[in-house]
């Protein structure tokens, strides 16, 4: 674990996240999630076998994770951890930009034949914005997923992708640890950045019940990671 980590507030809040808040989306509370699952502050010299890699180079260096992806691999690194089956969960964990342009905080089930790769719902952290987004009744529904990789997407179908996502901007410096929660109950996706809620999502799919596996995605590289906690209610 790193000793010292400056952990800044950010700037934040838009249009939707006012409306986010206008919906009476109060900030889930951390209360809400008692049970600890899994951690790892990676104090250990070698990653622990607990975690699954994924076309990663990836690996520990001063006490934090180094994502980075594998050279030619064709998709980024995933480093991800397969739990009990839950629904409601928060994951908290330390990041900080040291190349990568974004790093996506995936809930997925593994083996889950009703999305892509059993894709359920994710976060998407970058310096610019932090994106909410619903994979499971959205980009990654089976037959969303085949349109847009068949490049056949139709005008209605863009439009209720429109819905399964929110988007708000934030700033954040290139290295500089951050620490990001994201915070799922019920149909309700959080994420919080220091401790501040930057937006909130309302979708069907985030309430998926068996979701079992949480990934940390790094394109490129490096993205680094610290103090990773998972806890149910």
């Amino acid at each position: 674990m790193n000793a010292l980590k400056a952990l800044s507030l950010v700037s934040l809040f838009c249009a939707s996240a006012f409306l986010a808040h206008a919906e009476n989306l109060q900030p889930i509370s951390k209360a809400t999630f008692k049970t600890q699952v899994f951690a790892d502050d990676f104090s250990a010299p070698a990653l622990s076998k607990k975690w699954r890699l994924y076309k990663s180079s990836s690996v520990i260096r001063d006490g934090a994770l180094v994502g980075i992806e594998q050279k030619d691999g064709g998709h980024a690194a995933v480093h991800s951890v397969t739990l009990e089956p839950f629904s409601d969960v928060e994951l908290r964990v330390d990041l900080k930009f040291e190349g990568s342009k974004a790093t996506n905080l995936t809930f997925n089930e593994n083996g889950f034949k009703g999305s892509h790769a059993g894709h359920v719902c994710r976060v998407v952290v970058s310096p610019t914005k932090v994106t909410l987004r619903d994979g499971k009744t959205g980009v990654f529904e089976n037959k969303i997923h085949a349109m847009r990789q068949a490049k056949t997407m139709d005008a209605a179908t863009a439009e209720l992708l429109k819905t399964k996502e929110a988007v708000f901007p934030v700033k954040l410096k290139p290295g500089q640890w951050y620490s990001v929660s994201v915070r799922i109950k019920g149909d309700v996706m959080q994420a919080f950045i220091d401790g501040k809620l930057i937006g909130s999502l309302r979708s069907e799919g985030i309430a998926h019940a068996t979701k079992n596996k949480i990934g940390l995605v790094t394109p490129k590289q490096e993205m680094h990671y610290d103090n990773v906690a998972i806890k149910v209610p």
